[in-house]
């Protein structure tokens, strides 16, 4: 028996060969266990991020009150002349609520159809209340205008478009693409997995064959664009910043940390990945 692979719910904490140690809650999230509560809680609170998201655009004056408390100008996200869209929202509005649909639905898809570790409840709450914030800064940041991308002309969707600030069909860009990636890298991952004659590999192929957390990326690009979206070029390099940072020295080392011990007992398949892939996070840049 001692000659048979651990499965990874036996892989024994610790640092990887760089010496980073990404501490023991990383690696009990790592386990191949189901979680109902955390599962319910994740997709509960990603869902009520959307009616918290249209509240704070229709309805409160939370956001542009607190924004003239702190001595800035709050600009309106809608007039007369605006289009209407989604539930009374202009076409900026709409765009912005749908930013945030778009970000719950495919982290939803995730826990629901991809995702297969233990996630308790206080972990699921900590990640949706990290997104639900990014989102409501972005919101928040809409209507301030030193950081607004409001549309000159919102007689239309399509003059909203015309009429934004570059930033806005920039960030619909990576948004877009983002999304994609990261969805996508995810399915193409899971169906490798799910085959028995790669149990345990590791997946280099695919989107993963431009990066080895291009999943990573991907996220980092649909928020990325987010930001434009919402507050702009500073707001949008800001957030580029804080997120490629933390995926560099937290996330991807972690990920790093996890293969070398999982696949160590198959000899030196992760070693060989990261010279197949040598970019971690996204491809020509890191």
């Amino acid at each position: 028996m001692s000659d048979q692979p651990k499965r990874p719910e036996e892989i024994q904490a610790g640092p990887s060969s760089s010496g980073y140690d990404p501490g023991q809650w990383y690696w009990e999230s790592r386990k191949k266990r189901s979680n109902p509560m955390g599962t319910a809680v994740f997709n509960i609170l990603r869902l009520a991020d959307l009616p918290l998201q249209y509240y704070l655009l229709r309805y409160s004056s939370f956001l542009p009150d607190l924004i003239r408390k702190i001595g800035g100008t709050a600009i309106p996200l809608s007039s007369p002349l605006s289009a209407t869209g989604i539930a009374g929202l202009s076409p900026y509005q709409t765009l912005i609520l749908g930013l945030a649909a778009g970000s719950s639905a495919k982290q939803v898809y995730w826990k629901l159809m991809i995702n297969d570790t233990n996630m308790p409840s206080g972990f699921s709450t900590a990640i949706c209340a990290y997104n639900t914030l990014l989102n409501t800064l972005n919101t928040g940041l809409a209507f301030w205008a030193v950081t607004s991308q409001v549309p000159a002309d919102q007689g239309s969707f399509l003059s909203s478009l015309t009429t934004a600030p570059a930033a806005v069909p920039v960030g619909l860009g990576l948004y877009t693409v983002g999304i994609f990636v990261e969805w996508y890298s995810e399915i193409q991952r899971k169906r490798f997995k799910s085959r028995p004659e790669n149990k345990d590999k590791p997946y280099s192929d695919g989107l993963f064959g431009l990066a080895r957390s291009i999943n990573y990326g991907g996220y980092t690009l649909w928020r990325v664009g987010y930001s434009l979206i919402c507050g702009g070029w500073t707001w949008g390099a800001l957030v580029a910043v804080w997120l490629a940072g933390d995926f560099c020295a937290r996330a991807i080392p972690s990920m790093d940390a996890y293969c070398e011990k999982r696949t160590s007992q198959y000899g030196s398949q992760w070693a060989e990945v990261k010279r197949k892939v040598p970019y971690g996070l996204l491809p020509l840049i890191y």
